[in-house]
C-alpha cells in the first residue's frame, strides 16, 4: 500500500474539520480503563462505543 501524500492527508483534514465535531472528556482512570478492556474484547472503537451509548441515552429519554 503506498504512502499517503502530503496533500491528501491535507485534504482530509480539511474535510474532517468540515464535517466533524470533537468532543474531549475526561475519566476517572478506573472508568477509562474498563472501558478501554470493553472495546477490546467486543472489538470496537472507544469512537463507536461513545457514540452508541449517546444515541442510546438520547433515545430512551425522548
Amino acid at each position: 500500500m503506498a504512502p499517503v501524500s502530503e496533500a491528501k492527508k491535507r485534504a482530509n483534514k480539511k474535510w474532517n474539520n468540515a464535517n466533524y465535531k470533537r468532543f474531549n472528556i475526561a475519566l476517572p482512570k478506573e472508568e477509562a480503563e474498563i472501558i478501554d478492556k470493553y472495546c477490546e474484547v467486543k472489538n470496537i472503537s472507544k469512537n463507536s462505543f461513545f457514540r452508541e451509548a449517546a444515541k442510546e441515552k438520547m433515545e430512551r429519554n425522548k
